[in-house]
């Protein structure tokens, strides 16, 4: 299941430049507010919410995120920057359904902070900057 999902980084964006540090940093707010979430719950939400772990490496000659999960339901994606202001997520061939599901929630949680165009695998588009 090789699909895409891309964030576009417009004029009215929070940010201007998309790098793999700010994605990282983005991540790392997302699992923080996961945590507080399982602290109000007394449950380990942040482990359910988000089962990966996230390294770098290469993907086709480029810089990438590689999210890796041990669960049994997820695989793995991976995330790289396309020209500065594109942001592509990629289900690998073999990612699950989990996958595409976590992977569609991360995206929406990133445009949404970064505020910019979001394209999901199925191909709608999603605004989250102001017009």
């Amino acid at each position: 299941m090789v699909q895409q999902a891309t964030i576009q980084l417009v004029d009215k964006s929070k940010y201007q430049e998309a790098n793999l540090d700010l994605i990282n940093n983005l991540i790392n707010d997302y699992i923080q507010s996961s945590t507080k979430i399982g602290q109000q719950v007394d449950w380990n939400y942040e482990r359910v919410s988000f089962p990966y772990t996230i390294s770098n490496k290469k993907l086709d000659d480029q810089d990438a995120l590689y999210l890796q999960s041990n669960d049994s339901r997820y695989k793995h994606f991976v995330i790289s920057i396309k020209d500065d202001k594109q942001i592509v997520i990629t289900l690998l061939p073999n990612s699950t359904y989990g996958d595409k599901g976590k992977a569609n929630e991360l995206c929406r949680y990133l445009a949404q902070k970064i505020e910019a165009k979001l394209e999901l695998f199925n191909k709608r588009i999603m605004y989250f900057y102001k017009r």
